[in-house]
């Protein structure tokens, strides 16, 4: 499912994969400005009956500038929060998905400086997602 979520954040962004969107962890290679996603906890979910999950991404937005740091983690408010209806093609095998929603838990949060100075910022999501079919019909 993480593949799939982060797909569905580089396409919306238009932050490619393996560069300014670094997914899991950030590499040696990373840039000084970056948005590193990881998967985070979140509430605990009850859907009993369905395939419905409740799934907890972070965005961690890095820059050499605090406006740079500030600009991007609102473009990924922008391109996320709110949205429903995003289809997720499976990867490696795995079963397409269905972003019902996404919602920001709150608007990015400033964190402060690295041991780089680089200025991070914080934003973290909700997604309802389910299995479903992104075929046409």
């Amino acid at each position: 499912m993480f593949k799939e979520v982060c797909t569905l954040i580089s396409s919306l962004t238009g932050f490619p994969i393996g560069a300014k969107l670094q997914a899991g962890h950030e590499t040696q290679n990373a840039p000084a400005r970056c948005v590193i996603i990881t998967e985070t906890g979140g509430p605990a979910e009850f859907y009993p009956n369905t395939d419905l999950v409740e799934y907890g991404v972070q965005a961690l937005c890095r820059a050499e500038t605090y406006a740079a740091a500030s600009a991007d983690a609102w473009d990924i408010h922008k391109a996320l929060h709110g949205g429903c209806n995003w289809e997720m093609p499976g990867q490696d095998g795995g079963p397409d998905l269905l972003a019902m929603t996404i919602e920001a838990i709150a608007t990015p949060q400033y964190l402060g400086e690295d041991d780089n100075r680089r200025h991070l910022f914080a934003i973290n999501f909700t997604l309802r997602i389910e299995e479903g079919s992104c075929g046409s019909i």
